[in-house]
C-alpha cells in the first residue's frame, strides 16, 4: 500500500492524522494527504500558462480573420497601377489584407478582446469580439477611403456582409475557447487561508458556480484539526503546509480570509507566495467575482469593499442608459396601448376590482412615487398577507400568467418615462418594508443611490423575495450591480430577462 504524503514540516510539529467518515456525521471527508498527492499527480500535466492563452487566442482570431477576408472581401483597385513597383496592382490584395489586419488589431487593442480574462468569460468573448469586428469595419472603410475617395462606397455592401459571417463564426470560436478555457484541468487551482464562516461562504459560492475561476482544493488554517471541517474541502495543515505547496508549484492562487492581526506569521507566508507567481486575493474580491453578489454580512470592517470606488460614472455610460430608458419607454408604451383593450376585459372578468394596481413605493434619493402595474391579485390583498410568495393564493388565475411572463410589469413604462424608475436598476419596495429592512442592514439605504429598475441584476439571479432574509440576499446582488454598472452588465441582464420572460418564471 502506498503510504500517504508527508508535507515537510519544521521540528517538532506533527501533522495531524485524518479521521475516519465516522468523525464527522454529514460531511463527507477527503484526507488532506489525498488532496495533496493529487495536486503532486497533477503537476505532471502542466496546465497553459496566461501566455499560452494569450498565444492561442491571437493565433486563433489572426486565421479566422484572414481566412474570411480572402473568402468575403473582394481585391480593392486602391488606385494602383504600376504593376512593377511594390505597391502595384499585383500586391494591391496583400496590402488591402494588412489594411485589414491593421484595423482588427487597433480594435483589439482599444476592447481588449485578447486579454485572458475576457477569452474566458462566455459573455465578455462574444460580445467584445462583436464590437471590435465593428470598429475594425470602420477603420477599414477610412483606410480604403484614403486610397480610392469616393469609390469605398462600392465596398460597403461586401464589408457588410464580410461583418455578418464574421459575426457568427467570431462568436462561436469565442464561446469554444471560452469552454475549453473553463474545463476543470485548465482551471486554476487554490487554497482558502483561513478556516471561518468567511471562508466556508466562498467555497460554497466556488462549489455552486457553473463557471468558476478556480478550483479551490482545501483550506489552509494554523492549528485547525481535520474533523472542525464544516463542508467537504479538507483541512491541508498550517503555515508549513502553505510554504510546501507554493514551493513546489502546486499553487496558482491564494484567498485571503484572514487579515493580519488574526495571524501575521501565516499572512506573511501567504504574501511570500507572490514571488513565486502566486495570486494573492483578498476574500472579497473572489466572492464578488464568482457569486456577483457582496457579502455585506461578512465583510466586517472593510465595509468599503461595499461601495463603489467613485459615485459617478461616465458621461458614455449615463447617455446609454437614458437612451435605453427613452427607447424601452415609447415601445413599451405603444405594446401597453395594444395590449390594454385585450388584458382590461380578462382582469376585470376573473376578479372585481381595479385595472391598475399603484402602490407607493420608495425611489431614488429616498423620494416616494406611485408605481404602477396591472392588478394580479384579489383587490383585498393588501391586508391578507404582506410578502408575496411562490403558488400566493392571493393572486388570480389571469394575475398568475401576468405574473409568469412579466406583463403585470408592463404600465411601469409610464414610470420609466416620467423619470421615476429606469428599466435596470433595484426593485423599489414600500416604504414601511424599506423601514424595517435598513433596521437589519445599513448597506439597504445604499439602493436609493441609483434609480429602481423595471429588472435588476438581483431579480435575474434571484427572483423575488419572499421574507426579510431573502430580500437581504437581494442586497447582496443590488449592491454589486451598483458598484459595478457597465454597458456589459446592462447588456447580461437584459438578455437574461428576456430569458426568463419567455421560459415564464414568474411568481
Amino acid at each position: 500500500m502506498q503510504p500517504d504524503l508527508i508535507i515537510d514540516m519544521p521540528m517538532g510539529e506533527t501533522p495531524t492524522p485524518p479521521p475516519t467518515a465516522h468523525d464527522d456525521v454529514g460531511a463527507r471527508f477527503i484526507s488532506p494527504s489525498a488532496t495533496l498527492q493529487t495536486l503532486r499527480d497533477g503537476k505532471r500535466w502542466r496546465r497553459p500558462s496566461p501566455t499560452t492563452w494569450h498565444f492561442v487566442t491571437l493565433l486563433g482570431d489572426g486565421l479566422l480573420l484572414i481566412t474570411l477576408s480572402v473568402w468575403l472581401l473582394p481585391q480593392p483597385n486602391l488606385g494602383l497601377h504600376a504593376s512593377n513597383s511594390v505597391f502595384g496592382m499585383s500586391n494591391a490584395h496583400f496590402i488591402w489584407l494588412c489594411m485589414v489586419f491593421a484595423a482588427w488589431s487597433f480594435a483589439a487593442s482599444i476592447t481588449g478582446v485578447q486579454k485572458l480574462r475576457c477569452a474566458a468569460s462566455l459573455l465578455k468573448g462574444p460580445m467584445y469580439a462583436l464590437c471590435s469586428l465593428g470598429l475594425a469595419l470602420i477603420c477599414s472603410s477610412a483606410l480604403l477611403y484614403l486610397f480610392i475617395g469616393a469609390g469605398v462606397l462600392a465596398y460597403i455592401r461586401p464589408l457588410l456582409t464580410f461583418l455578418l459571417v464574421a459575426a457568427v463564426i467570431f462568436s462561436l470560436w469565442r464561446l469554444a475557447l471560452a469552454e475549453v478555457i473553463n474545463l476543470p484541468r485548465f482551471r486554476r487551482r487554490a487554497v482558502i487561508v483561513g478556516v471561518n464562516p468567511v471562508a466556508q461562504s466562498v467555497a460554497e459560492e466556488f462549489a455552486k458556480a457553473k463557471h468558476p475561476g478556480a478550483n479551490v482544493v482545501g483550506y489552509i488554517g494554523e492549528g485547525i484539526a481535520p474533523r472542525e471541517q464544516q463542508d467537504e474541502l479538507p483541512v491541508l495543515g498550517g503555515r508549513s503546509a502553505l510554504h510546501s505547496l507554493v514551493q513546489n508549484g502546486l499553487l496558482d492562487m491564494i484567498i485571503m480570509a484572514i487579515d493580519y492581526k488574526a495571524n501575521p506569521e501565516l499572512f506573511q507566508e501567504a504574501l511570500e507566495g507572490a514571488q513565486h507567481g502566486v495570486a494573492v486575493v483578498p476574500v472579497t474580491t473572489i466572492y464578488e467575482s464568482t457569486s456577483g453578489k457582496i457579502p455585506v454580512e461578512d465583510i466586517g470592517d472593510q465595509w468599503h469593499t461595499a461601495l463603489a470606488a467613485q459615485q459617478d460614472v461616465t458621461a458614455l455610460y449615463m447617455c446609454w442608459h437614458r437612451g435605453m430608458d427613452l427607447v424601452f419607454g415609447i415601445c413599451g408604451l405603444l405594446v401597453l396601448g395594444v395590449a390594454l383593450p385585450v388584458l382590461a376585459p380578462l382582469i376585470k372578468l376573473d376578479s372585481p376590482g381595479p385595472l391598475f394596481f399603484r402602490q407607493e413605493r420608495v425611489g431614488y434619493r429616498g423620494r416616494n412615487f406611485r408605481m404602477w402595474k396591472f392588478r394580479s391579485m384579489r383587490s383585498d390583498a393588501e391586508g391578507a398577507g404582506a410578502w408575496t410568495t411562490r403558488g400566493d393564493a392571493r393572486v388570480t388565475r389571469v394575475g398568475r400568467v401576468l405574473r409568469a411572463t412579466h406583463m403585470d410589469e408592463l404600465p411601469q413604462v409610464i414610470n420609466i418615462l416620467w423619470g421615476d424608475m429606469s428599466l435596470i436598476g433595484p426593485r423599489p419596495e414600500r416604504p414601511d418594508y424599506v423601514a424595517e429592512l435598513e433596521k437589519n442592514s445599513p448597506f439597504y439605504c445604499y439602493r436609493r443611490s441609483v434609480k429602481p429598475g423595471l429588472t435588476g441584476w438581483a431579480q435575474v439571479k434571484y427572483g423575488y423575495g419572499d421574507g426579510e432574509q431573502e430580500e437581504l440576499v437581494k442586497l447582496q446582488y443590488d449592491l454589486f450591480y451598483i458598484k459595478h454598472q457597465s454597458f456589459l452588465l446592462d447588456v447580461l441582464i437584459l438578455l437574461k430577462t428576456i430569458i426568463e420572460v419567455v421560459l415564464g418564471h414568474g411568481v
